[in-house]
């Protein structure tokens, strides 16, 4: 239903809240009415106040601005799908989540002249990180939450929610399971803190299916992760993850999607401290569960990891894999961090050692507190002493090909990859390649198979000699 076309009829209507005046309601065919009287005309853009759960087919109008209230859940239903118009903008209040339960479906397809805006309920100007909660998509793919400590369970609840509200469970064995469409959409300023350290995102995906198309997203000034992956099958392509405050790109407890085209943007723009890790990725946070199926091991391509170059104080990683995660990374610039790739864990090393972990045809430059672009972490130390430090591993040797994964030429190379100085600025970045750019060629041809992969991206990064970010994209300060 569009929630015009249900505009007087009160019994359908619900929780919603219209805040616009809408004129009389007199009939033009009412014989009573004066004869010269026009009729009513269309009711004008409207301020609509989601109060309620969507539990039937919606459509979000463009002309109309949605509001998600203070510290509320607005739950889509399973068996619903809300549909949203190009160019609608739909407002967050302090603490408020749009959740996509398990068994409903979203279809948000904007244009690049109007993509569609989830934005914080704040006045232009006063926007603020983490004051509303992002937009949470719960499926029924596979996850590892509880493979090993619960082996007949397939789902879990959503790890910021309070308690286990039936709405809050994700994870299934359909792995192709629909969700819905997320294509030319921003998210801004998500990330309300509702349990300590485990705050929501600007976009959360948690047992997501294959059959779900997340392509055109930008995840802008998050207080948290700008996008983060828990298990699922989703595969995700032209990423853009600006400004937020924790990691860039996250996946946890079983990613075994494919993505491409991402650019990770870790820049603040006061350049007075630094965002957290570029990427982070783990398998399962509980210690004895590092092995538990399925394995966080996706397929990626063409992804440019930016760091804040300019602020040489702070500690982020360009890259954490730890916790036995795996992984297949190909044609990646990560430059600009104060630390390289860090493996933290023997579990995960071990996926080095298996294959199932490896980074190739990449470029790696100037990831370095001391700014001397090795790339590469100091051996961890710990306090105070006397202590034993964690185990340190050769970052070096594994991906520049020395040690490791045997027989594979990994082709990564410690070069300036010379990008637009504009890359890294806030306000209005620039990150096609120059004329004269090492990252214009080198890269591996992704795979054929399967249709998903651009097989012309050879590059190494996100971008070759267009920037696909033009027209859709911005990045408000505040």
């Amino acid at each position: 239903m569009k929630i015009q076309s249900l505009f007087f009829t009160a019994a359908a209507l619900g929780g919603i809240t219209f805040l616009a005046a809408c004129g009389d309601d007199t009939a033009v065919d009412d014989p009573d009415a004066d004869p010269g009287e026009p009729p009513d005309a269309e009711p004008g853009p409207q301020t609509i106040v989601l109060n309620d759960p969507i539990t039937e087919d919606m459509t979000f109008e463009a002309d109309n601005t949605y509001i998600l209230p203070r510290l509320q859940y607005v739950f889509v239903e399973p068996g619903a799908t809300l549909t949203i118009e190009p160019g609608a903008e739909i407002r967050g209040q302090q603490g408020s989540v749009l959740v996509v339960t398990r068994g409903a479906k979203i279809e948000a397809v904007g244009t690049v002249e109007d993509p569609i805006v989830f934005t914080s309920d704040q006045a232009a100007g006063s926007k603020t990180p983490g004051y509303w909660g992002g937009v949470l998509i719960l499926g029924a793919a596979p996850i590892n939450v509880n493979t090993l400590s619960n082996p007949t369970s397939l789902e879990a609840t959503f790890e910021a929610f309070t308690s286990a509200i039936p709405e809050g469970f994700f994870g299934g064995d359909e792995e192709n399971d629909d969700s819905g469409t997320l294509k030319y959409v921003r998210i801004e300023f998500g990330g309300f803190n509702f349990v300590s350290d485990r705050e929501f995102n600007n976009l959360t995906l948690c047992g997501v299916g294959s059959g779900t198309e997340i392509d055109f997203v930008q995840l802008h000034a998050g207080n948290d992760d700008g996008i983060e992956l828990f298990g699922g099958t989703v595969d995700v392509k032209h990423i853009v993850s600006s400004q937020n405050r924790d990691d860039g790109f996250d996946t946890d407890n079983g990613w075994v999607g494919r993505g491409q085209f991402i650019i990770v943007q870790n820049v603040l723009p006061d350049g007075s401290r630094e965002a957290s890790n570029g990427y982070e990725s783990d398998n399962h946070a509980v210690s004895a569960s590092y092995i538990a199926d399925p394995r966080t091991l996706p397929t990626i391509y063409n992804v440019s990891i930016l760091g804040n170059a300019a602020y040489t104080g702070g500690s982020s990683f360009a890259t954490v894999l730890r916790r036995g995660t795996g992984g297949h990374y190909y044609n990646h610039v990560i430059t600009g961090f104060p630390n390289g790739i860090e493996l933290r864990d023997s579990a995960t090393n071990n996926q080095v050692t298996a294959g199932n972990l490896h980074i190739q045809s990449s470029i790696f430059f100037n990831n370095d507190a001391a700014n001397d672009a090795d790339n590469w972490p100091a051996p961890p130390t710990c306090t105070p002493m006397p202590c034993t430090p964690p185990a340190d591993f050769d970052e070096e040797g594994i991906f520049m090909g020395e040690v490791g994964h045997t027989g594979v030429a990994w082709n990564n190379q410690e070069v300036d990859p010379g990008l637009d100085p504009d890359s890294f600025d806030a306000e209005a970045p620039v990150f096609a390649l120059p004329n004269n750019s090492a990252a214009l060629t080198g890269g591996a041809t992704p795979p054929s198979a399967g249709g998903f992969f651009d097989t012309a991206a050879t590059f190494i990064g996100a971008f070759g000699a267009t920037d696909w970010t033009t027209g859709w994209t911005a990045y408000p300060q505040d």
